[in-house]
């Protein structure tokens, strides 16, 4: 059974995407990976697909989920990384869920999950940064939880916040959730506020802080453009941060 493990804080352009994506990318060399993008924003599809999110209209997780059948939805992206894309009719989850939806509103995800959950060793959830009913039934969906932290002050103030959201759903509709740690995202070595901030997250939140932090690295943006690349040394050191967090997540999700 695939462990799900969702990628969220409720603050935009904190690094959240990009981590989601190379994480499945590098976890793909090895097992089978399925990301499901569950922003309206659809970042995650047009990272992995290179695509405009509007090649797929109607064949998103928003009618994965209303079908309750994820499996004509599912693109394949290499043949060990599968993707469920979204696009901005996924704004409209909520309205649907309380005006269509029948049964247990915050577990709509994890059922639709739960169809495809034996053919993954991992699932990885992208979530959109807010704590509405996206975020809710995305956590209620996981068995972990990735919590992503810019090193800038708007988002540490986030932190507190989202973790007492994961509290919430560990105490109503997710006993098993468990948070698999915080990523230190976007961080700028040479800002003393960046090297601040690190310093009082692990002061703060100790054990629960990810040993590897993502540095802030322009070639990371080219990597929409052109696919994740590690074919020379230099992409390969950009990828080094990413690669010692996957291996601190399998770590401590395969325990």
């Amino acid at each position: 059974m695939g462990i799900v493990i969702s990628f969220g804080i409720q603050k935009g352009g904190v690094g959240k995407t990009t981590a989601c994506a190379i994480t499945a990318h590098l976890l793909s060399k090895e097992a089978r990976v399925l990301a499901i993008d569950f922003d309206s924003q659809g970042n995650l599809t047009e990272f992995l697909t290179r695509r405009d999110i509007y090649d797929f209209t109607k064949q998103t997780i928003l009618e994965a989920i209303q079908e309750k059948n994820p499996t004509p939805y599912i693109v394949r992206i290499t043949d060990n990384l599968d993707l469920i894309p979204a696009e901005d009719i996924l704004s409209t989850f909520s309205r649907w869920l309380y005006r269509d939806y029948k049964g247990d509103a915050t577990q709509a995800l994890r059922k639709t999950i739960d169809m495809v959950k034996d053919r993954y060793d991992y699932i990885l959830i992208d979530l959109p940064p807010n704590l509405g009913d996206q975020t809710i039934n995305g956590l209620t969906a996981s068995d972990f939880a990735v919590v992503i932290l810019q090193s800038e002050p708007f988002c540490y103030s986030a932190l507190e916040r989202y973790l007492e959201t994961l509290t919430v759903v560990q105490q109503r509709t997710n006993e098993r959730l468990a948070l698999a740690g915080i990523l230190i995202a976007m961080s700028d070595g040479r800002a003393g506020i960046d090297n601040s901030i690190v310093d009082k997250a692990k002061d703060e939140y100790g054990p629960m802080v990810f040993d590897s932090i993502i540095k802030r690295r322009s070639r990371i943006k080219e990597f929409v453009l052109e696919g994740i690349q590690d074919s020379t040394k230099f992409d390969q050191g950009v990828l080094e941060s990413y690669i010692g967090f996957v291996e601190e997540l399998k770590q401590r999700v395969n325990q």
